[in-house]
């Protein structure tokens, strides 16, 4: 525990309350108050482009024996697999839209992954243990991955990555994040259980028992982060925590994604209650316990966007988000913003017509992309809107700057991701255009199930409309 133990007295609390001039910029919305904590956690007084560490932490759990997902075990492999030879999940998505370099890290999948090129091996085991028979790991394992992380986190700061962006794939871990929301925020299993990949009914009831009954078992001390980890957590756990305790030590950022990435941070925070203020959230995921657990970290989301798992999906917008406030900090300096010019209050689309048939084409391409069904919300809303407005079953961002007149109204419609929206035109076509630039990342990058050959859905809605063909 030494190198625990010497990171968490580097980390102190990060104060965000300063007079940067970004706050005179008119109509800015919620960009102001998020490079504002970009700054504060990194010690910038004149703020710089992030240099971007997307960390995708991968393991196994026990508890997936108890049939809690809607994907098999083995979507584990098979998504590691993706995200480093297909390249084309979520993560690789996003990773492109925000310019981020991507590590995928090995910290406990149940299955010999030696011989994947560029998979960063750190694995303590072959998954943890099934926690409604005892504790997922020993107490010895969840200060090895907690460590895992700080070493990574070093690792890259010393690389000159200022801001972490963080991503998980373990099938059944938000059993594993249900459960230390449950401990931590003092939620029944009934309050913090969510569907996860969207499973079904019967199975979100199973679900439910199972964090009960993980819950009964074990009894985790929830102001002790590594007795929740040992008992309830898992490795890929276990390593986002460490990189958040490792970047607080550094003044680095880390950004958070989904519900599991929160519940990292919950572990962190349980263990270094300053390095929550080192932390800045993006969005709200559908998770019920998400918002639980962003209170408890004293953090509000910055951002709508319907997004339900923790691929860097919200945290890559975030990024991009403070790199347009960059932006407009440096022209504000030499006083070449645009005049403030106040939004429209009549955003119309009633004269673009939709393609209904392409459109159909666009949502079938969308349900097969290797993720669970209706998880990224906005984007394919927006993927959705193009394709039909466009009539091309992929539009491409060319085809977006050719028709920017027509489809000006929709871009300016779509900046009200922000939950304090831009006021200004110019900064919200900005907004508008990088969350296009999103959707058709997604649209565009990522492979289907039969193309990346990872395993479809056998439960909920996705089951019905995955295909392995």
């Amino acid at each position: 525990m030494n190198l625990l133990n010497k990171t968490i007295q580097k980390i102190d609390f990060v104060s965000d309350k300063t007079n940067i001039p970004i706050r005179r910029i008119k109509g800015i919305g919620g960009l102001s108050d998020i490079l504002i904590k970009y700054m504060a956690i990194t010690k910038q007084t004149v703020p710089q482009k992030l240099k971007e560490a997307a960390i995708i932490a991968c393991a196994d759990h026990g508890v997936a024996q108890m049939n809690v997902s809607a994907y098999p075990q083995k979507t584990t492999v098979d998504m590691t697999r993706n995200y480093l030879i297909s390249k084309g999940a979520v993560a690789n998505a996003m990773t492109n839209f925000s310019a981020a370099d991507i590590f995928v890290v090995d910290m406990g999948i149940a299955a010999d992954m030696k011989n994947l090129t560029g998979l960063i091996n750190k694995k303590i085991a072959l998954g943890t243990n099934n926690f409604v028979h005892g504790p997922a790991m020993s107490y010895k394992q969840a200060v090895k991955s907690l460590e895992t992380g700080i070493d990574i986190a070093n690792t890259l700061s010393q690389k000159g990555y200022n801001c972490f962006l963080l991503g998980e794939m373990g099938i059944a871990n938000t059993t594993s994040s249900a459960a230390i929301a449950a401990c931590i925020c003092e939620l029944p299993p009934e309050k913090s259980t969510g569907r996860g990949t969207n499973i079904s009914d019967n199975r979100l009831k199973i679900k439910m028992a199972v964090v009960k009954k993980a819950l009964s078992i074990n009894t985790p001390n929830p102001i002790n982060g590594i007795d929740v980890l040992s008992k309830i957590g898992g490795f890929e756990f276990g390593c986002l925590a460490g990189i958040i305790l490792g970047a607080a030590a550094n003044d680095r950022l880390v950004i958070l994604d989904g519900f599991n990435t929160a519940a990292a941070a919950l572990i962190a925070q349980a263990i270094c209650p300053a390095s929550a203020s080192h932390i800045m959230p993006s969005h709200l995921a559908g998770e019920p316990a998400h918002q639980a657990a962003l209170k408890h970290l004293n953090l509000s989301p910055y951002i709508d966007l319907h997004l339900q798992l923790s691929e860097t999906a919200g945290s890559s917008v975030i990024a991009r988000f403070i790199n347009l406030a960059v932006d407009l900090f440096n022209l504000s300096l030499h006083n070449n913003l645009p005049v403030f010019n106040k939004l429209p209050d009549d955003l119309s689309l009633k004269n673009i017509p939709l393609d209904k048939t392409v459109m159909k084409f666009c949502q079938e391409r969308i349900d097969n992309l290797t993720k669970p069904i209706n998880s990224l919300g906005k984007f394919e809303e927006i993927a959705l809107y193009l394709s039909g407005a466009l009539q091309k079953p992929q539009p491409v961002m060319a085809d977006i700057i050719k028709n920017n007149v027509l489809l000006m109204p929709y871009i300016l419609q779509i900046s009200h991701c922000l939950k304090k929206p831009v006021t200004d035109t110019y900064i919200a076509k900005e907004v508008g255009f990088i969350l296009i630039d999103g959707a058709l990342h997604m649209l565009n990058d990522m492979k289907t199930f039969a193309e990346a050959a990872v395993s479809v859905a056998n439960d909920g809605p996705g089951s019905k409309k995955q295909k392995m063909f």
